[in-house]
Formats: structure tokens, sequence, C-alpha cells
């Protein structure tokens, strides 16, 4: 059978699979494809409503984790790039990666959200806490 695209792939994956296991954190929770959904959804209406558009880049620096892997499902279903950052570098690193990719937004750690500096990243339009998704 042939998917004609990402987001199909994505969208049948979650209804076929809507009341399993879809993500788990090493001793932590674990989410349902249908909590995956219901949380790309509402990033999406955080990326909409940050003016965030098909083809803008979106950086996300942190562990691995369920709510990563979630922020990044989100941003490739929108229509945004993803620039993932390894959250080993340092602060400076993180700043240059950011700016110099243009990204829009920036999804970060617990962490890196304590080492890295705002006004660092003139041009971006909102840092997300990955572990619930509040605004830095």
């Amino acid at each position: 059978m042939e998917i004609p695209s990402f987001n199909a792939l994505i969208q049948k994956s979650i209804i076929d699979h809507w009341d399993m296991d879809a993500l788990t954190d090493y001793k932590g929770a674990t989410l349902q494809y249908h909590d995956v959904a219901r949380k790309i959804e509402k990033l999406h209406i955080m990326f909409e409503n940050s003016g965030v558009v098909k083809g803008d880049k979106i950086a996300l620096c942190g562990r691995n984790s369920a709510n990563w892997a979630v922020a990044f499902l989100a941003t490739l279903t929108y229509g945004a790039i993803a620039v993932p950052i390894l959250h080993e570098f340092m602060p400076d690193q993180i700043h240059n990666i950011v700016n110099h990719s243009d990204a829009k937004l920036l999804f970060v750690g617990d962490v890196v959200a304590t080492q890295i500096d705002a006004t660092k990243m003139p041009g971006l339009e909102g840092i997300i806490y990955i572990p619930d998704y509040s605004l830095v």
C-alpha cells in the first residue's frame, strides 16, 4: 500500500493505533497515539498563533523524551523545518545555531532552559519548554 505523504502516514498510524501506547519516557509517563494526536494539534495551534508558516524553521534542543518526539512530529506535520540541536552544546553554540538557522521558535529541555539567553537570539518569536510546552 502506497502512502501519499508523510502527514498521511502519521495520520493513518494514529488512527490505526488510537488506543495503543506510542511513546514512553524512561521511568516516566506513556503517551498513547490519541495523546500524541492531541498534543500535535495543540502545538499546531501554538505555531499558527506564533505566525509560523510552512517552510519556517523550528529548533529543538533537549534530551530524548516523548514530548521532544511530539514536538518534532508537530513541526514536520505542520510543514515547518525541524532544526535539531544537541542538548550537550554550550549556550553560545546553541545561540549561534538558532540565529544561523533563522529559527522562529525554539523548544528547550530542562537543562538547556536554564542556560540559554533569549536576548542573544533576537529572531525568535518564542521559546517553549519541552516538558510541559509552556512559554519560557
